[in-house]
């Protein structure tokens, strides 16, 4: 995949480049039962765009596919179903830069990849005048929107450039109660993280809020985080080397059943909550697979 972004440091050029890809996106209807995509992706999105308004006797010029057949029957005429465009909703965007998204040896850092994602729904979202919120977890604090609102997109770029605050890291707890504080009812939320301190008892704390809210897991990855080369791996602070020898098959098939088994985890999760759940590598497209996930088709 050609790239013409950083693929190492968030910039607000990158960010901003990517309104003109997002302007020919629509945020599709939600329901609460999850369908189940391709490979490792749970979409909880349906195909249209709209909500449901009422039914009325059918019309020359209506769409036959809107039929209500159960109506139709009862009836003994035909009936379709009417829609209208679905009502403003919030778009919640949480999004880990915590010093283990700051990773990759192949495509771009997790850190990249969440804000350049979340920055592309928000433009999605802004184009349909949603209002945005966020979350942001740094090392040293958990930055908020506050609220959510229509004049949010710019405060969230420049707080993904320059995520500064003071204090110490929130928990996936503090997190979600936050969320119970901020979002309101019929909201989506996306997160953006490797979830790799993610816990049980935050999916028991999350669960009442998906009852009115639609939550997108967005599990981001390296390949070296999944499989463990047979191979010697150099690391690097920039300043220091390390050399490690890694031919132990035995290690190398518990480092990839320990990393498998959280995937598999959030993947229960998903379905077990109807969330939508879809695992992104860094050397992937993501982009592309973001849109296919959400909107039934990639980008151009």
């Amino acid at each position: 995949m050609q790239r013409s972004h950083d693929a190492i440091s968030i910039r607000l050029k990158d960010l901003v480049d990517l309104r003109a890809q997002a302007e020919s996106f629509l945020l599709p209807d939600s329901g609460k039962k999850a369908l189940v995509g391709t490979g490792n992706t749970f979409s909880p999105f349906k195909s249209r765009g709209l909500d449901f308004q009422e039914v009325r006797v059918y019309q020359p010029g209506d769409d036959i596919r809107q039929i209500d057949w159960h109506i139709t029957a009862k009836y003994g005429k035909p009936f379709t179903k009417l829609y209208t465009e679905e009502k403003e909703r919030a778009i919640f965007f949480v999004i880990d830069l915590r010093s283990p998204m700051f990773f990759a040896t192949h495509g771009d850092f997790k850190s990249v990849i969440s804000a350049r994602l979340a920055a592309f729904m928000a433009f999605v979202a802004e184009q349909q005048k949603n209002k945005i919120g966020y979350l942001i977890l740094t090392d040293d604090t958990l930055l908020s929107s506050g609220e959510v609102s229509h004049d949010t997109l710019a405060p969230l770029l420049d707080t993904l450039v320059k995520p500064s605050g003071k204090g110490k890291t929130a928990s996936w707890a503090e997190v979600v109660r936050l969320l119970g504080q901020l979002l309101p009812a019929g909201s989506f939320t996306f997160l953006f993280s490797d979830f790799h301190d993610w816990q049980q008892t935050d999916t028991d704390l999350l669960a009442p809020l998906a009852e009115k809210n639609t939550f997108v897991f967005c599990s981001i990855y390296d390949t070296l985080e999944a499989t463990l080369p047979d191979d010697t791996l150099p690391f690097s602070d920039g300043q220091n080397t390390l050399v490690v020898k890694n031919q132990d098959d035995k290690a190398r098939h518990k480092f990839h059943e320990e990393w498998n088994a959280q995937q598999s985890k959030l993947e229960k999760m998903a379905r077990k909550y109807g969330y939508g759940f879809v695992s992104i590598a860094t050397d992937s497209d993501y982009l592309d697979l973001m849109t296919r996930f959400c909107f039934g088709r990639g980008v151009k």
